[in-house]
């Protein structure tokens, strides 16, 4: 499993309260992961020594990619964007302990691909129809990575977001851009997306900003349809089948 994916799966555990005494004093935590574009390791290291949850280095080929993260370090959630995958270059990657690769669906080679061996994250740039969504989560990837313009979102939007979250079974990772609100984030997390990605040349002031703002967003809502709430529709049939055996019953 790739630190992108255990990442993912901390962060969307809700923590319940916790019995014991005392206060406990705890920071609070971010409503989604916080990621920003590079185009060198010194760049990716930079962000991830400055808070970054991850940091996306943005790559011709998997050699200059290989290159340019032996710069960031082992164990670090550092994964690259390429416009094609083959098995050689996912080998190449391996070695140089890339943790996930963000590809098309085209571009990648189904052999190249093991989550096993390194995490894959499948970028949306057409629209994707609901039968290959649905093809998807046997795969294992990491998630969807879409383009998103910081603006106000409608809510056919916000339902697209969701469409594709929930058929493929996986979390969106949206790369964000502008000076986005705790509002629009907030929508952003509702409609299934787990980590922001920032555009590339965000200083490291820009990325504390985005993280207080991520640490301002509201818990999740608690669903309002409860189990107490079901509204039990009696059953027109069971009706008329008990009135005719009443009428049988009084010809005897």
């Amino acid at each position: 499993m790739s630190q992108l994916q255990k990442s993912i799966s901390r962060i969307q555990r809700r923590e319940g309260p916790r019995i014991g005494f005392g206060a406990v004093s705890r920071e609070k935590p971010k409503a989604m992961l916080m990621g920003v574009v590079v185009t060198s390791g010194s760049s990716a290291k930079a962000a991830l020594d400055a808070g970054a949850d991850l940091a996306l280095l943005k790559a011709n080929d998997p050699a200059a990619a290989a290159g340019q993260l032996k710069d960031v370090g082992s164990g670090q959630c550092a994964g690259v964007i390429l416009p094609s995958l083959d098995d050689a270059g996912a080998e190449t990657l391996r070695k140089a302990g890339c943790d996930f690769v963000v590809t098309t669906l085209a571009g990648a080679v189904a052999t190249a691909v093991d989550p096993e061996q390194m995490g894959h994250v499948v970028a949306v740039v057409d629209t994707i129809e609901d039968t290959t969504l649905r093809a998807l989560g046997p795969l294992g990837l990491d998630g969807l990575y879409i383009e998103h313009a910081a603006n106000t979102m409608s809510l056919a939007g916000q339902l697209e977001l969701v469409r594709l979250s929930s058929f493929a079974g996986s979390p969106l990772i949206a790369a964000i851009g502008g000076n986005p609100t705790v509002g629009e984030l907030r929508v952003l997390r509702d409609s299934g997306v787990a980590v922001v990605v920032a555009p590339e040349g965000t200083t490291v002031e820009r990325l504390n900003a985005l993280a207080d703002l991520l640490k301002a967003v509201p818990p999740p809502r608690k669903p309002r349809r409860e189990g107490g709430e079901i509204a039990l529709v009696p059953s027109v049939v069971g009706v008329e089948a008990e009135e005719e055996e009443e009428e049988e019953g009084d010809d005897e």
